[in-house]
């Protein structure tokens, strides 16, 4: 098996495995969209790492409304994207 199919195999495997790799039509815009809101989506769902982005922000006075305010930020990076584009 030469290189190129190899590394063509190994890389329709990572595609099943991992939805976020993307397929050849996937923008570069469009894949660093998905690791920010996956970003976003990890830090909100663990309570230790949400309690230290809490504890680091003097502004954000509770887990509660750190997770809210990271909820926000995922939300947001799609809707400037749309205004922007619709301007």
């Amino acid at each position: 098996m030469s290189e190129g199919q190899r590394q063509q195999r190994i890389y329709q495997i990572q595609r099943q495995k991992y939805l976020g790799v993307g397929s050849e039509t996937t923008t570069k815009e469009s894949w660093s969209d998905n690791v920010r809101k996956d970003t976003y989506h990890s830090l909100q769902g663990h309570s230790a790492i949400l309690e230290y982005l809490t504890l680091a922000n003097d502004s954000i006075p509770s887990k509660r409304d750190m997770k809210v305010t990271l909820i926000k930020k995922m939300a947001r990076d799609e809707s400037t994207k749309k205004r922007h584009i619709d301007d």
